[in-house]
């Protein structure tokens, strides 16, 4: 046995024999908790928190212990405007956001895709790029050299960032249609899931940057629904399942994952996570609720204690 794999064993195991819960009194409030509907959260390394809103196209802030947020960058005046990625890259001094016009899910005529990033301290906008033709930017990732990777679910593929202004494909491929949740793993690979297909993917990275393999992992049991995802500093990835309620932590060992639920709550569509320290946030995004005539209550991250 390797000893990531071995450290990886214990981690989970030590997740699980935890009494994993969220923590009432810590949770934040997402926005005003009216129609916010957060999709993605990221986080710096201090505690400092940042969510996206699909219906007002704001990205609220939550300071470190805070457990309301306030607007950090509003809504942007032209092209799309849902939120359904946010990604902090702190060694950079980016924040990430991916913009999405809901309209294209249905078929109707939809603005494109906009990746979009800003200072991470001021808010202040940096750059912008558009993607081409009908197209969904859900989630975001980023490597050492500030480089973003954003999947596009509609259209099956993988973009990245080209100097100031460009997008190029990365990855496009059939089993790459759903693609949401980005994550680079511990191995330097990106690590995709589809949130139609249930499927967990492993895309090889060369050494010159390139894509190369896309493996389909095996997995211990079914995801539903799976959504956002971060690997944590532990080496364990932790996603949300969307559609079973639940988030997960998942070790990886060659081509196989295996799935440990997190004991704990059930939530309403939980979109993403972000971990901090001993704690991983769960947001839920409540999305299923979405134009129906229910009123969908307040908005929250949760905070769960790893051990």
């Amino acid at each position: 046995m390797s000893k990531s794999r071995f450290y990886s064993i214990l981690a989970v195991s030590a997740l699980l024999a935890s009494t994993a819960t969220a923590q009432d009194a810590a949770k934040v409030l997402i926005g005003e908790g009216a129609m916010e509907f957060p999709e993605s959260i990221t986080s710096t390394a201090d505690g400092t928190l940042f969510a996206g809103s699909v219906t007002k196209g704001v990205v609220y802030k939550a300071a470190p212990g805070a457990t309301t947020t306030e607007v950090f960058i509003k809504a942007p005046e032209a092209g799309p405007s849902a939120i359904l990625g946010v990604y902090a890259d702190e060694p950079n001094g980016n924040l990430w956001v991916c913009y999405a016009d809901m309209a294209a899910f249905s078929g109707a005529e939809s603005k494109p895709s906009a990746l979009r990033s800003y200072d991470l301290v001021s808010g202040a906008a940096k750059a912008n790029y558009t993607f081409d033709g009908t197209s969904f930017c859900n989630d975001i990732a980023t490597t050492a050299d500030g480089t973003a990777y954003a999947a596009d679910t509609l259209a099956g593929r993988v973009v990245r960032t080209v100097g100031d202004d460009k997008l190029e494909d990365w990855a496009v491929a059939e089993n790459l249609a759903g693609a949401d949740g980005l994550s680079f793993g511990p191995d330097g690979m990106l690590y995709v899931n589809s949130v139609t297909t249930g499927k967990l993917l492993r895309i090889d990275v060369g050494s010159d940057g390139a894509a190369g393999d896309i493996t389909e992992l095996t997995l211990s049991e079914e995801l539903k629904g799976p959504d956002g995802m971060r690997f944590g500093d532990d080496g364990v990835l932790y996603l949300a399942e969307n559609a079973a309620g639940r988030v997960d932590a998942i070790t990886i060992d060659g081509d196989k994952a295996t799935v440990s639920p997190l004991p704990g709550d059930v939530y309403d569509f939980p979109a993403a996570v972000t971990k901090v320290g001993k704690t991983l946030w769960v947001l839920e995004s409540k999305i299923g609720k979405l134009g129906g005539a229910e009123d969908p209550g307040k908005f929250y991250a949760y905070p769960v204690a790893l051990d």
